[in-house]
């Protein structure tokens, strides 16, 4: 049988050969859209039961944490955009920086060791998913915290499927889980001496026990078990055999934050999305408001649209030097996403492509004095993080970002619990010049400090059918990706609003994507044609194929039919379901 390769998916992506795309789930009533079939299938099932897109979001949340152990869990955290009714929550738990986080903890012999912030008990920071799917849902949701906690609790019961994403992550990080005896024995299988060191075959069931138990005890005591209670008492019993300095007190104290969305606006269209300590919002809606400089009408893949665009990433990302947690440093986001701004920097670039290192953060913004120190650094977070798209019957929507982190996050697992450890610590910048796991240096603004947010690039989104967010929704939408999430959020609104594209297409079509630096233009396998990298590199462009990358869900509403379309990416194994 003729079966389509995933890079001839890419290739017809780029030569928009619709005929041979897959349509979106539609329907009239609930969506949603997840980074796998069973996260998928626990959110349907919510809406299916009565509940609304909280219910969704919660339950598919705790079902990725069981069949997506490698890039989301309850020993991580993340940001969720909310809407309900006529009002817009961000909500923040993420992981925060235990009490006896220094800034100088990553310091050996007088040297930066970024190691000990990526691998082992010194990376892990305080959970905030289970304080946050439970609040979520709680606060907004109208079923039974039972009812949303039955699915995950089957499938670590019961056992999930190993398929070849699972197998190509454990590869990645096998020396890890080899060297952690709690990981190596839930997600290892046996070799002829009976050690737990080999990949699993697929096809191979994985039950998690330890998590099973985990989730029966959130599921009667709520988010107590978890941060104050029997589960709680384990996880700090662990940090402490492994010489970790993540306390019981430090669970005990974690709270969700509430904070205000950024808004913007693309075409006339409200954009909501992600405020500090994420960088997100901020980049999406730079590269929006100046992208609104380019006529609608043009070609996304003409050479000098590309070059407009490359360049306002460059300006966008560029920013995230000035960005941490609001609660430590000063937010100047609305500094930076100024319409007026926007038209400046598109004003100021030049025929040719300029040289990252001549482009300094906050170009074009007036900002305060004292910021100006912080105008010397960039950061980068992991790429194995996963998102979720959800709306329900009535119009409520959340949009979600979940992440432990690098992929199996610090490669522990919490004994007699079945939680992997998150690593977000490395999130933060180890010392100021010092690359982190992806090769990125940190700057000041994003020190260790106790309690402290470690910024991110989430970008949970909505986008508005008129001017404000009074107006009805249009999309809802979001990725994984680390530092490539805002602009595969950017790409596709701008691919819905102004080249037509539906639902699947707007998120399927070959990514571009410059982060400031490294000084390069990375590229999808066809995502250009010849001709146009070639103009491109003649005006000094500079370019890096990467294999495909992020993972996003989208959500779109016809205003005139009321029909609804749902998305999950095609270079995932994620699925859409209508209620």
């Amino acid at each position: 049988m003729f079966r389509l390769s995933l890079i001839s998916i890419f290739s017809l992506a780029l030569f928009w050969q619709p005929l041979l795309w897959a349509r979106p789930v539609s329907g009239t009533k609930g969506m949603i859209a997840t980074a796998h079939p069973a996260a998928t299938d626990a959110g349907a099932k919510m809406l299916r039961m009565g509940g609304n897109a909280a219910d969704s979001a919660a339950a598919a949340a705790f079902a990725l944490a069981v069949v997506e152990p490698y890039s989301s869990g309850i020993g991580g955290g993340g940001f969720a955009l909310i809407k309900f009714a006529s009002e817009l929550h961000f909500m923040d738990f993420r992981e925060t920086a235990p009490r006896r986080a220094r800034h100088d903890m990553y310091i050996e012999d007088g040297k930066p060791n970024p190691l000990l912030s990526r691998d082992g008990p010194l990376s892990v920071a305080v959970p905030g998913a289970v304080m946050g799917y439970l609040e979520l849902q709680e606060k907004y949701g109208k079923l039974k915290r039972q009812d949303i906690l039955e699915p995950a609790i089957n499938f670590a019961e019961q056992g999930i499927r190993v398929d070849s994403r699972f197998q190509e992550y454990i590869q990645w990080r096998l020396e890890q889980l080899r060297a952690d005896p709690e990981s190596a024995k839930i997600f290892l299988v046996p070799d002829e001496n009976g050690q737990y060191t080999k990949i699993p075959k697929i096809g191979h069931i994985i039950v998690q026990k330890d998590l099973a138990w985990t989730l029966h005890q959130i599921e009667k005591h709520g988010a107590k078990a978890f941060y104050q209670g029997a589960v709680a008492q384990k996880l700090a019993q662990d940090m402490k055999n492994r010489g970790g300095i993540l306390t019981l007190k430090d669970l005990n104290n974690y709270k969700v934050r509430y904070r205000q969305p950024l808004i913007g606006s693309f075409r006339g269209h409200a954009v909501a999305s992600s405020p500090p300590p994420s960088s997100g919002g901020q980049i999406v809606l730079t590269i929006l408001h100046a992208l609104e400089n380019i006529s609608p009408k043009t070609d996304w893949r003409d050479p000098n649209t590309l070059h407009q665009y490359i360049e306002i990433s460059k300006r966008a990302y560029a920013d995230r030097a000035l960005l941490g947690d609001p609660d430590f440093v000063p937010d100047i986001t609305p500094l930076l996403i100024q319409k007026d701004r926007a038209q400046l920097l598109t004003q100021i670039i030049k025929p040719r492509a300029e040289a990252a290192k001549d482009i300094p953060a906050g170009q074009g913004a007036q900002l305060p004095y004292d910021l100006k120190k912080r105008i010397d650094d960039h950061i980068k977070e992991s790429n194995d993080t996963t998102h979720l798209c959800t709306l329900d019957g009535e119009g409520n929507a959340v949009s979600m970002t979940t992440t432990i982190n690098y992929g199996w996050g610090a490669a522990l697992v919490a004994k007699g619990t079945g939680v992997v450890w998150n690593d977000e610590m490395d999130d933060f910048a180890v010392a100021p010049g010092t690359p982190n796991a992806y090769g990125i240096v940190g700057s000041t603004a994003n020190a260790v400090m106790p309690g402290k947010v470690p910024l991110s690039s989430m970008s949970p989104t909505l986008v508005f059918a008129g001017p404000t967010t009074d107006s009805p929704l249009y999309m809802v939408v979001g990725s994984p990706g680390g530092s490539r999430i805002p602009s595969t959020v950017a790409q596709a609104i701008w691919h819905f609003i102004d080249h037509n594209a539906d639902a699947e297409r707007a998120i399927g079509i070959g990514r571009i994507h410059h982060q400031h630096l490294p000084d390069t233009v990375f590229i999808e396998p066809f995502s250009l044609e010849p001709a146009t990298k070639k103009a491109l590199q003649n005006i000094g462009h500079q370019f890096t194929i990467k294999k495909p990358w992020s993972n996003a869900t989208l959500i779109s509403i016809d205003l005139e039919s009321g029909v609804r379309s749902a998305a999950a990416d095609p270079r995932g194994v994620g699925t859409a379901a209508a209620q």
